[in-house]
């Protein structure tokens, strides 16, 4: 593996998770990441959101951070490339959505999920909560809450589960071919053939494929469900979560950045490019 930092020379991608990474834990605020974000900017680096958030939810952050970049939605559930981006012929897109191709990569949507959802009545999520539910279990609100609902193929929970709770309801929902995946936050519920792994290692496999020179891949993240992303790249960034600690994550060389959400972010994009 190449020492940091990666040689200017050198293409480079970073993928990311946002929540507790990128954004901050408690009120989604991006300052604390801001010059990161214009480092990889002046090297043109591409930042490839990772995340549980939607797909409405990330189009509406790359706007605002004036990015326009592939991302990964709903925890691996699919991913979205601005149209031509990338050469055609590098993938086959499933749909089209405000720009963006969609390859889909779960094997259900938010319908099948949601009636398997409906067996167990004790369990409440984004769809089924109400706004004042939602809103006092993420601190959103109005379009915020909205864009945080329009879940496509994945549902985030906010009841609370203890780990023997959530071990019984995950059993119970790999019948119908579903896990729970545990987050900065909350447990969501999604196909048990996805996760943020298999789809940072497809869209790396298109970025070699249309990419010149072969790049170097770094991501970071916070949380349980970004190992398998932090596991398939060169170089793998674990921030701290908001006590100053680390989530117990097996990752061969794993770098423990001490900072806590954005500002471990930043470290990590300064060890990378050295600026």
């Amino acid at each position: 593996m190449i020492q940091l930092p990666v040689p200017a020379n050198r293409p480079l991608v970073v993928f990311t998770d946002l929540d507790g990474t990128l954004i901050n834990h408690h009120n989604y605020e991006i300052q604390d990441s801001e010059g990161a974000l214009k480092k990889l900017a002046v090297r043109r680096i591409p930042l490839v959101f990772c995340s549980s958030k939607t797909f409405t939810e990330q189009v509406y952050l790359q706007r605002q951070l004036d990015i326009n970049q592939p991302f990964i939605f709903e925890n691996g559930s699919a991913a979205a490339i601005p149209s031509g981006f990338f050469p055609e012929q590098a993938y086959r897109a499933t749909q089209c959505e405000d720009g963006y191709d969609i390859v889909i990569f779960a094997h259900a949507d938010a319908g099948g999920l949601r009636s398997t959802l409906a067996q167990f009545e004790e369990i409440k999520g984004f769809y089924t909560a109400s706004d004042a539910e939602l809103s006092a279990a993420t601190s959103l609100t109005g379009a915020a809450l909205r864009r945080a609902r329009e879940r496509w193929f994945t549902e985030t929970l906010i009841t609370p589960l203890s780990d023997d709770r959530a071990d019984q309801l995950n059993a119970r929902l790999k019948a119908a071919g579903f896990i729970l995946s545990r987050g900065g936050r909350f447990y969501t519920v999604q196909s048990a053939v996805v996760n943020k792994g298999k789809a940072v290692q497809w869209l790396m496999d298109v970025f070699r494929q249309t990419s010149p020179q072969a790049p170097f891949f770094a991501a970071v993240g916070d949380s349980r469900n970004d190992a398998p992303m932090l596991e398939v790249v060169d170089f793998p960034f674990l921030v701290q979560r908001p006590d100053k600690t680390w989530v117990q994550v097996e990752v061969p060389n794993l770098m423990k950045i001490k900072g806590v959400g954005p500002e471990g972010f930043s470290i990590a994009i300064q060890a990378l490019t050295g600026a």
